[in-house]
């Protein structure tokens, strides 16, 4: 039995009598709906099977150029990154702050929608860690898919924002609004598992990276603040002191240590291999917290749904143009 379409006839006499500008403004807004979630629809599913046809390489092993990695992150030597509004250490983040506001069309009626006052993500390098060595990874330019989102909402003003991360409570002191708040940010934590794809490049060695007698002379430098041991160690015939020959045999042993710690530093001999973003669109540059399999799956699914609002919207916009011009 067929549905009573009753109800749609009643709708398009409805549209048909309604202001030719308003439907005409709905029909754009749907159509660049339409394009936009045709193109995302696209893109996920160009991403899905590019992660499934590019072999997975090693670190050790990866050649020059576009490449896929799986490790897990690691800080570059120096001080933790800092998310700026949880305060809590990691390798990358990105935040928004948008604020709650009230907008009236030209018929008076209100409309409530969040506003974006302040966003950014960092840019700080780190590591891509496996089995056999380490890459540096440039997240510029990357589409970057993180396993740890929080999420937090002010009240007004600054109603419980004591109750807030100190970075959040911060931001609401510096502002002078009322309007509620919505703070997002999003994190890859140290040891998170990491899965990369993008063009591997090697800088070459660096030219203010220590020598191996730079690392030898630093070597010498702290055993020296140590006498009683450096005198255990190299002080041969138990005379109280370290003569020349003596102080050879130590300096040959720091070189040797030297060279040892180095030999699980091959960035620092090797140069260091860094990825970064290809600049093809048809190659994108790809970071996720994700396994390679999960971040398919969720490629997929976004495609999906991407692909469901394309049809919807397209589909919805052209029955309005057929209802009120047609």
């Amino acid at each position: 039995m067929a549905a009573d379409p009753g109800w749609l006839i009643d709708l398009a006499r409805s549209v048909k009598g309604e202001d030719a500008g308003d439907i005409a403004i709905a029909i754009g807004l749907l159509t660049v709906g339409a394009a936009v979630a045709g193109w995302r629809a696209h893109r996920f599913l160009n991403n899905a099977r590019v992660v499934e046809d590019i072999p997975t390489s090693t670190a050790r092993s990866a050649h020059q150029g576009y490449v896929e990695l799986e490790g897990v992150g690691r800080p570059v030597d120096g001080a933790p990154l800092v998310a700026p509004l949880s305060g809590l250490p990691c390798l990358w983040y990105r935040y928004k702050v948008e604020e709650q506001v009230t907008v009236h069309d030209h018929r008076g009626r209100s409309q409530t929608h969040w506003r974006t006052v302040d966003q950014g993500e960092s840019h700080e390098t780190f590591w891509l860690e496996d089995d056999t060595g380490r890459v540096l990874i440039d997240p510029d330019g990357a589409e970057v898919t993180p396993k740890h989102k929080d999420e937090w909402r002010s009240l007004s003003g600054l109603a419980g924002a004591s109750l807030l991360p100190s970075g959040i409570s911060q931001f609401m002191l510096g502002r002078a609004s009322a309007n509620p708040h919505r703070f997002t940010e999003e994190r890859i934590l140290n040891g998170d598992p990491l899965y990369a794809l993008g063009l591997l490049k090697n800088l070459g060695s660096h030219h203010n990276a220590p020598t191996v007698e730079d690392d030898t002379r630093e070597l010498l430098k702290q055993w020296k603040t140590d006498q009683e041991h450096l005198k255990t160690r190299f002080d041969l015939d138990k005379d109280g002191k370290i003569d020349q020959k003596e102080w050879l045999l130590a300096r040959a042993q720091a070189r040797r240590e030297a060279l040892a710690t180095r030999k699980n530093k091959p960035e620092l001999s090797e140069g260091i291999n860094i990825l970064t973003t290809s600049g093809d669109r048809r190659r994108p540059y790809l970071l996720s917290s994700f396994r390679q399999s999960e971040l398919v799956r969720r490629y997929r699914w976004w495609m999906i749904l991407y692909g469901l609002g394309f049809f919807a919207a397209g589909s919805v916009a052209l029955w309005l143009f057929n209802a009120r011009f047609g």
